[in-house]
């Protein structure tokens, strides 16, 4: 349970505004484009710094990137102007230009491509991102691609298949059964509490992004930036969890690790408890929801890189099993006899099926007040 000290922290925050900023906004933001190639032989894209003298080329390798599938542009431009940039290429290997998550448009004659970038307000660094969301009622799960082509920072040299990456590919997943189980997102939507996240991590280090060693999240957004408990639950060579690290955003509270058998309590920014985990003797994770229920996810094999059962109390157990086809874009997620297909831009890891069914006729009956 978060102590004591956290939570009066939390209740004081809640409703403090946070106070207006007296510095002028920077007249630059910060922006990296990426430029997908046509394929693997194609060549690193230059930027030409005499198309917007008042841009500068940054280029840090924790933003910048070259590899097989695409090359990075780390820039500093001028605040909310309409910028045409060029950069030099090989012979129209470019095939897409994307800022964050979108595509731009641009003009290529030759060697020379032109960037037609929008006017932006506040930095746009997220296209070397490669993870495809899934949102559900009071919860998004994001599933982060592993391309060993991609990767980069702590995971350069690690080996393909990586057992941690599937591992935490299984967790995110079991850990929405859980959610759907015992209703948790459904009761986060209801009462206005935040957003529960599922993450694994990223292996292609994104703008600076470590995140080692390999681990899985559930946390819950609180509203109006009033804080965030992060658990950092890390996953070790057999595809088993180890310990939970728990860091606070916004918050002036220290850093706490529970170990295996300690239990760790998510709170809401009132202070009241919405869930808790505890990592089990034997590498497991318990989900409970503080009313009498919970469900124990354990792997199928040795480690969760296998698969997981899903036990909750009073329910039939769910087999859960996931696999990424990166070439094609497709995500299957296997729950029994059930295998749900996510498709999804094997460029940037945008979801292309639809997350929820059209709207029925405005007549029909029953009708919805």
């Amino acid at each position: 349970m978060i102590i004591r000290t956290l939570t009066m922290v939390a209740i004081l925050t809640v409703g403090i505004g946070w106070p207006a900023s007296a510095q002028t906004p920077s007249e630059d933001v910060r922006v990296v484009v990426k430029f997908v190639k046509t394929d693997p032989a194609a060549g690193t894209v230059v930027f030409d710094p005499s198309s917007c003298p008042s841009c500068v080329l940054v280029q840090d390798p924790e933003f910048a990137r070259d590899n097989a599938h695409e090359t990075l542009i780390d820039l500093r431009v001028p605040r909310r102007r309409t910028l045409d940039l060029t950069f030099e290429t090989h012979g129209g290997g470019v095939r897409r230009v994307v800022l964050e998550t979108g595509d731009i448009a641009f003009t290529n004659v030759g060697d020379r491509l032109t960037v037609h970038l929008p006017p932006l307000s506040d930095d746009a660094v997220n296209a070397g991102e490669f993870h495809t969301n899934i949102v559900e009622p009071g919860m998004v799960l994001r599933f982060e691609h592993d391309d060993p082509a991609r990767r980069a920072g702590a995971y350069s040299d690690a080996p393909a298949p990586l057992l941690q990456r599937q591992a935490a590919d299984t967790l995110s997943f079991a850990q929405r059964e859980v959610v759907r189980e015992l209703g948790l997102g459904l009761a986060v939507e209801r009462q206005g509490l935040g957003k529960i996240l599922i993450m694994g991590f990223d292996t292609n280090l994104p703008h600076g992004h470590t995140d080692a060693p390999a681990h899985m999240h559930m946390h819950m957004r609180w509203p109006d930036n009033a804080g965030t408990q992060i658990a950092h639950y890390y996953i070790d060579g057999r595809g088993l969890l180890v310990r939970n690290q728990v860091g606070i955003q916004f918050l002036d509270a220290p850093q706490r690790t529970f170990g295996l058998g300690q239990t760790f309590t998510t709170i809401d920014r009132h202070g009241g408890p919405v869930y808790s985990h505890t990592i089990t003797q034997e590498g497991w994770l318990t989900l409970a929801d503080g009313m009498g229920r919970s469900c124990l996810v354990r792997p199928i094999e040795t480690g969760f890189q296998s698969g997981a059962i899903v036990a909750c109390a009073g329910a039939a157990d769910r087999r859960i099993h996931v696999q990424d086809d990166l070439e094609n874009g497709l995500l299957r997620v296997k729950t029994n006899q059930i295998e749900e297909v996510f498709r999804y831009d094997p460029d940037t890891g945008k979801l292309l099926s639809a997350d929820e069914a059209p709207s029925e006729s405005p007549s029909g009956y029953p009708p919805k007040s």
